[in-house]
């Protein structure tokens, strides 16, 4: 995170007032918050994530601002290197850095920001202490969060809350069960329906883009595992024409069957584009495929890592 830039803030008769006691800004101090983090980044589970967001709920936070003409407050919102804007709260005055000076710090609640934040179409999300912590809450799980707590206060049941049913998913089942939805049918459809732009974005996003594609997919935004640091992105230009993807999967969460990895491969001169995966399956490591047809092909047991994408280079040039 590093750009920092005006962010719309809320129409005038709704905007926040202007804290007007140093005692509101100084003395925001935020320690469940703080360890729930610490837990959340040292293992990343959906019960620490849930930790997290329901310590949040309660809490206020702190939020840099400047003052427009009418002297109503503006919050300030950072932009990363990928022009992506984030809405950043403190969880303390001492996690804001004094440079650049804001001309106003707003105590707010945590559920006030998700608001704002959502309010604003270009914003991707909120992060937590951006200079220190650096923990980014993406935009889904903020609409997830807003949808659940605006549930709480209508007294209306929980969207998409689990209801009884004769066969429940345990929380192992239903990681594999996102991830096989996502690596055998969302994953590739997006692949196929616009091929040279998901391969000009993934080539330049990387991990990040994958990790945006599989959050986006997960039903249940609150039980989503990983960052972008879980996955690995190997873009290969092999000729002029010709482009590979390898796309390593998270090496966690990992049953039967899941892909270890994910080679997509365009070649425009010849307007070919293929879905391959290493296939972990039940006894063998298997090379399989995904069609544009959304059917699922073997192609025998796969060959070992350092010969992957060769076997699947000399796989297609048999069938041209």
């Amino acid at each position: 995170m590093a750009k920092i830039t005006k962010f719309p803030g809320p129409r005038k008769n709704g905007a926040p007032k202007v804290p007007q006691s140093p005692q509101e800004t100084i003395d925001v101090k935020n320690p469940e918050v703080e360890e729930k983090m610490t837990s959340y980044v040292a293992d990343k589970t959906p019960q620490n994530l849930n930790a997290l967001v329901e310590a949040l709920v309660k809490t206020r936070v702190l939020n840099p601002a400047t003052l427009n003409d009418q002297k109503f407050p503006i919050p300030v919102a950072i932009k990363n290197k990928n022009g992506e804007t984030f809405l950043p709260i403190y969880t303390e005055k001492t996690q804001i850095p004094k440079d650049p000076q804001s001309a106003v710090i707003m105590n707010l609640p945590f559920l006030a920001v998700v608001e704002v934040a959502l309010k604003n179409p270009e914003s991707a999300g909120v992060v937590i202490n951006p200079f220190s912590n650096n923990l980014i809450l993406k935009r889904p799980l903020l609409e997830r969060i807003n949808e659940v707590e605006t549930a709480r206060r209508e007294g209306k049941p929980i969207p998409h809350a689990p209801v009884q049913k004769e066969i429940k998913l345990t929380e192992e089942q239903y990681l594999l069960f996102e991830r096989n939805r996502y690596e055998f049918a969302s994953l590739p459809a997006k692949f196929f329906e616009d091929v040279d732009a998901f391969m000009e974005t993934l080539s330049k996003r990387k991990e990040e883009y994958i990790d945006e594609l599989f959050e986006e997919s997960y039903q249940q935004k609150r039980m989503y595992p990983y960052l972008p640091e879980d996955f690995s992105v190997m873009a290969l230009g092999l000729s002029e024409s010709t482009t590979a993807i390898r796309l390593d999967m998270p090496s966690r969460d990992r049953g039967i069957p899941c892909s270890l990895r994910i080679y997509m491969v365009r070649d425009k001169e010849a307007d070919i584009a293929r879905y391959f995966l290493i296939e972990q399956g039940k006894e063998k490591v298997e090379l399989t495929e995904m069609t544009a047809e959304k059917k699922h092909v073997s192609h025998g047991e796969a060959p070992v890592e350092g010969a992957e994408l060769q076997t699947i280079l000399d796989l297609i040039q048999e069938n041209k």
